[in-house]
């Protein structure tokens, strides 16, 4: 019954917080702010209790999927008497508010365009934080999805316009042009943009329906998959040397969409067979029925002492961008 609770204040919260967002209606100036930054507006006993605790566990809580520790999002406290004028164009804002009742609203584009804004109320200050555990996955994937979308959208201004992935896939992707074709291989396609410390890379093949077995351990497969295209397609520096998954980093697997197709979501680690090297990976495992055929799409990330987070989010928002 909590949920249907939620569900209700995410539809009716926009008419339901009174003057103060209905009138900001009227105004929407350019949002700003840095990708996976959150600003938290709340009162200063919120932020000093239950409540911030509860939003740097779980909204400032561990990426998964990274060989080191880095917070989803970093986050940025703003006290709510000064959440006003330039303030207020913030991209991506949680808002902890005390009221008669618990609930939890998510808004688009209230203050500025484009913008996220989640609010999470409460009678007192246990029960906000209550709301922020409770609805955590809710919360979260609102935000991730408003980065993604941010991300796509600079993508968007510099196009590459290299069409191998069109003709070899038969599929439409939009990725920066900053990157280049590594290799092409009948219907496998690598591409990657150097930086500093190492590279930004994603590669995209197809398999026949019948590679993959519903009826097994979707992951196994998967990952046996992966290892397989890693040993012929992507060779290390050193003679002999591979990329294959690291075995001692348990990988995460989840469900999504992705054109609308049933999609399979991989988060771990990989390292190089016979070398030493390592990074994390995303792996998108598409079932096209129109086809019959499953397009696998992966980005990963080579960069030695660095942060790899918002890279992860670059490879993310290019691989959620296939049209098939």
């Amino acid at each position: 019954m909590k949920y249907i609770g939620v569900s209700i204040a995410l539809i009716f919260g926009l008419f339901s917080c009174g003057n103060d967002l209905r009138n900001s209606r009227d105004i929407k100036p350019l949002s700003s702010g840095k990708l996976n930054n959150i600003s938290v507006v709340a009162d200063i006993d919120l932020w000093e209790g239950a409540s911030g605790s509860a939003v740097r566990n779980t909204i400032g809580g561990v990426l998964y999927g990274l060989p080191q520790d880095e917070p989803m999002f970093d986050l940025h406290y703003i006290p709510q008497k000064v959440f006003s004028g330039f303030t207020r164009k913030n991209r991506t804002v949680l808002r902890l508010l005390k009221s008669d009742s618990a609930a939890v609203a998510i808004f688009s584009d209230v203050y500025a365009k484009p913008q996220t804004l989640v609010e999470v109320s409460g009678p007192t200050d246990q029960a906000i934080s209550e709301q922020l555990n409770l609805n955590k996955n809710l919360i979260i994937k609102a935000f991730q999805e408003s980065e993604v979308a941010e991300k796509q959208r600079q993508i968007g201004k510099s196009l590459n316009k290299d069409k191998s992935i069109k003709k070899n896939l038969g599929l439409a992707l939009n990725f920066p042009s900053a990157y280049r074709i590594a290799s092409i291989d009948n219907s496998f396609v690598w591409a990657r943009r150097d930086i500093e410390s190492g590279s930004v890379n994603f590669m995209i093949f197809e398999l026949d329906e019948n590679r993959i077995n519903l009826n097994a351990p979707i992951l196994e497969q998967i990952i046996a998959i992966r290892d397989s295209i890693g040993e012929i397609q992507i060779p290390g520096p050193v003679e002999g040397s591979y990329m294959i998954t690291e075995r001692t980093y348990v990988p995460q697997l989840k469900m999504t969409e992705i054109d609308g197709l049933k999609t399979y979501e991989t988060r771990s680690t990989w390292e190089l067979a016979n070398a030493f090297m390592a990074g994390p990976f995303v792996n998108y495992t598409i079932y096209d029925s129109q086809h019959s055929r499953w397009i696998v799409a992966e980005g990963f990330v080579l960069a030695p002492s660095k942060g790899k987070r918002d890279y992860m989010l670059e490879l993310e928002a290019i691989l959620k961008s296939i049209k098939i």
